[in-house]
């Protein structure tokens, strides 16, 4: 059965459901920078949705990483309550298990934000927390708390980005594994050129699971070191939100872009750069953008920060989602939105102090570009703007998170295709 999953409310909806009516063919960006779809991508089919149980007082609102084979598995880790309540659902929305929650007690979460689960073979359930106090809990796989790490005394520079990538190996026989996370710095402003005439992207940790320890930990890829950070620093421009590194790790090969990256790096085991692929779309879509002057720091006023970062965010690419499915990478990417048509409808200096901002929203076109690694072979498909990330469960099925305003929660679209992508 075909579901859609409603977290965080407390009816049971029947809303309408929709699948594709046609293959998107392969489609050119033109010059005055719009994109020509011929297909359509939505047409309405009744489905019905799904109440997740939101297991008592225990509020969860959301997924904090999408994960294809988490819902191969049937089971989806869920945060709430400031990021750190984490919890279990299967792919019908039934809650299944609670995990831990912010607190002081054993195995609860005392510091931290934007919690992530991951759970091996063996069944162990990792729990991963962002911010400078970034830390890893460990529970058996009936949720008993067993140890906690503080990754953050590892590499006490650094923070990890909050809802961005990481990856973990499962463990060797003698019980070392490690952890790879996307990380900044906590040491220069991101609003400035130190940052990344200073720092590295990623960060790797080598933990031996028996002796419940970390045994070393190393940053990998400088900033200065990628092509469009060499080119900002040499503009004296920014052209984003925040660098939001996304990673995938195959093999022994890892697949690595920056939020405003219109090339994907293939990495080698050692993380350092091999090749880098350039698609067409991503290249036409970067022509078009407009950057924001680096600063000397942070900026005092909160609404000078915000209205800096909402530039940049809306008036450049921004890449949401970077995925790899077999010989197919899937990037998935908003366009820009030009200053004209949204900077006169920023709040004022007094609407954002007074945290007023929610009430700006800007819809943004955002596509799926699929790239096929064997012939170069590009395609898009569009989504609607109010759809968030999404994955590919194989080369038919997708899910797709979708929020409604007027409903306290989210949904997971279920759709399938009529012909497979990457033919």
């Amino acid at each position: 059965m075909k579901s859609i999953i409603l977290v965080g409310a407390g009816l049971l909806f029947f809303l309408p459901f929709f699948s594709c009516s046609k293959r998107s063919k392969e489609q050119s960006l033109s010059e005055e920078y719009s994109v020509n779809l011929e297909a359509d991508f939505l047409s309405p089919i009744a489905k019905d949705s799904i109440l997740i149980d939101t297991h008592g007082d225990l509020f969860y609102n959301s997924i904090p990483k999408l994960d294809r084979e988490q819902y191969l598995n049937n089971q989806l880790f869920l945060m709430g309550y400031n990021g750190l309540n984490v919890g279990v659902i299967d792919t019908t929305g039934r809650f299944t298990r609670h995990i831990t929650r912010k607190g002081n007690g054993p195995g609860e979460i005392p510091v931290g934000n934007n919690a992530s689960g991951w759970q091996s073979i063996d069944g162990g359930i990792y729990v991963l927390t962002g911010g400078n106090a970034y830390m890893l809990f460990v529970y058996d796989k009936y949720a008993n708390f067993r140890y906690s790490l503080k990754l953050f005394q590892a590499l006490p520079d650094y923070y990890r980005f909050p809802l961005t990538s990481f990856h973990f190996t499962e463990k060797n026989e003698v019980g070392k594994f490690y952890l790879t996370l996307a990380v900044g710095s906590t040491i220069y402003s991101p609003f400035t050129k130190s940052y990344y005439e200073n720092t590295d992207v990623l960060a790797r940790f080598e933990i031996n699971e028996y002796q419940q320890k970390i045994v070393s930990a190393e940053t990998f890829m400088p900033n200065k070191g990628l092509p469009e950070i060499k080119e900002s620093l040499k503009e004296g421009k920014t052209y984003w939100f925040n660098p939001n590194p996304l990673f995938q790790i195959i093999g022994n090969k890892t697949y690595f872009m920056l939020s405003f990256s219109d090339g994907i790096y293939v990495l080698n085991e050692d993380l350092e750069i091999e090749e880098m692929i350039k698609p067409k779309v991503l290249s036409e879509v970067n022509k078009i953008k407009d950057g924001s002057n680096f600063l000397l720091k942070t900026p005092y006023q909160f609404y000078d920060m915000t209205y800096y970062q909402y530039k940049n965010f809306l008036s450049n690419l921004y890449i949401n989602n970077l995925q790899v499915l077999g010989d197919l990478v899937i990037v998935q990417f908003s366009k820009p939105l030009k200053g004209k048509d949204f900077l006169p409808k920023f709040p004022t200096r007094n609407q954002v102090n007074q945290g007023k901002v929610g009430g700006f929203s800007q819809k943004r076109d955002q596509y799926w570009l699929i790239y096929n690694l064997k012939n170069g072979k590009e395609e898009l498909i569009k989504l609607p703007p109010e759809y968030l990330t999404g994955i590919f469960l194989d080369k038919k099925r997708m899910v797709v998170e979708k929020r409604f305003n007027d409903i306290e929660g989210f949904y997971l679209m279920k759709y399938t295709l009529p012909n497979p992508i990457g033919q």
